[in-house]
């Protein structure tokens, strides 16, 4: 193969020869025509002489010319001190300006503006409310559950009745309410009629305990209790109302302070006071 594309690279150097050869004999003849050497002549008498060269093998074929072989040109004897200068390609001049292309100007492309989303705000959660403990709902007084009967018991233990009150007052927190009255009195007889209404009944039974004692039937203990409550001489003013705590101390009693008026409106403030 490197034989091969030897042998092609050599038919192309003989082929560029021969031309280089011709063009040589030509402008020989055009400059001795130029200088009146000869005339027709020189013509007569120019030949050309080219180096012969192998011929071409039978496989040339196109192929890249390889390196130039010697080659001689002989003029006519008339042309032969005549020198035909190599013709040579103008050098471009120094001076000569030189085309300056354009420096490319690029243009950074604009950066498209940078766009901040709104970070969204976690929703407010509302506090679940705290669970709310059921409304202990205070049972309505019971009718009749402070104890109050019209009248006054005659032989009764008033000593005893006014202790059981007294801790039945302290465990529920209510008052007791000491009534000291008799049977054939007017006040206290006005007095049980206002105690029975429906209104200050309903005060009756949420705040106290009541205790009636007789005094009227000249009883020596009724009287000895009356004096525990109440101290002093004199008549007592029936009925005498004595209010005691849970631990059986006096809050206030109507001897010392006289009574309220006996009606809705004045025993009904009475007991809201001392409840």
């Amino acid at each position: 193969m490197a034989a091969h594309r030897r042998k092609q690279r050599t038919a192309g150097i003989q082929g560029l020869v021969r031309f280089s050869a011709v063009s040589l004999t030509v402008a020989s003849a055009a400059v001795a025509t130029a200088c009146g050497v000869g005339g027709s002549k020189n013509d007569a008498a120019q030949h050309v002489s080219v180096a012969a060269a192998p011929e071409a093998p039978a496989d040339q074929g196109t192929g890249a010319p390889a390196p130039m072989e010697a080659a001689t040109a002989s003029a006519s004897p008339t042309a032969a001190g005549t020198s035909v200068p190599p013709t040579s390609r103008p050098s471009p001049s120094a001076s000569s300006p030189v085309a300056k292309r354009p420096a490319a100007t690029t243009k950074a492309a604009p950066r498209p503006a940078a766009t901040t989303k709104a970070v969204p705000r976690p929703a407010r959660t509302t506090a679940a409310p705290a669970p709310t403990r059921p409304a202990v709902k205070k049972s309505a007084p019971v009718s009749g559950s402070s104890g109050f009967t019209s009248g006054y018991p005659t032989g009764a233990d008033a000593r005893g009745a006014v202790k059981a009150a007294v801790a039945d007052a302290k465990a529920d927190g209510k008052k007791v309410l000491i009534d000291f009255g008799a049977n054939w009195c007017g006040n206290c007889k006005a007095a049980d009629r206002v105690f029975a209404t429906s209104g200050v009944g309903a005060l009756l039974d949420a705040s106290y305990h009541v205790v009636k004692v007789d005094i009227g039937s000249q009883d020596s203990s009724a009287f000895d209790l009356l004096r525990d409550y109440c101290s002093g001489e004199g008549a007592y003013k029936m009925p005498v109302l004595v209010v005691l705590d849970g631990n059986g101390k006096v809050v206030t009693e109507t001897h010392s302070t006289g009574n309220p008026e006996l009606t809705e409106t004045g025993l009904g403030a009475f007991l809201r006071k001392w409840a």
